[in-house]
């Protein structure tokens, strides 16, 4: 999804057969649906697009280019949520549904379940994933402060 002036006039002039308005709500409903599927969202930005954010991707580890480069040769192009998954151990059965799940291979399942915190960008795939609710997301502190769009767009209008 294209967000803001001037970005989607411009999409919509280049592609018109390629792209439509979509309002808040279908934009709302299209991420959940995404989320479902075991997609999560990445939201870029670009020096040539003012530093702000422009696109808000529904990605896969299948064939998401960001987080392919990570994988395939370790370039950070993925920015942590600032959330990290937590395991209740009491809880956990080791089903190992949040190792299947997780785009980052963040969680290894063996005896235990235990989730590299290096590795977790704080997605929430595997909280949504756990049938047993043993898993949640919880506020790091050693990574950095979570995007928040709604400041950011009060900061672009203002600016």
């Amino acid at each position: 999804m294209i967000i803001g002036r001037p970005f989607v006039n411009f999409i919509l002039k280049q592609h018109p057969h390629l792209s439509h308005r979509i309002t808040q709500q279908e934009a709302i409903e299209l991420i959940e649906a995404e989320y479902k599927r075991g997609h999560i969202q990445t939201v870029w930005f670009k020096d040539a697009m003012g530093g702000r954010f422009y696109a808000l991707c529904n990605c896969c580890k299948c064939c998401c280019f960001g987080m392919e480069t990570m994988a395939k040769h370790d370039v950070p192009f993925v920015a942590s949520s600032g959330y990290v998954a937590q395991i209740d151990e009491a809880v956990c059965e080791r089903c190992a549904a949040c190792e299947e799940v997780c785009p980052f291979e963040a969680i290894q399942v063996n005896e235990t379940a235990v989730v590299n915190w290096e590795s977790c960008m704080g997605c929430g795939l595997c909280v949504k994933r756990c049938p047993n609710e043993a898993l949640t997301i919880v506020r790091d502190k050693r990574k950095e402060v979570p995007l928040d769009v709604r400041m950011l767009a009060e900061e672009q209008a203002l600016s």
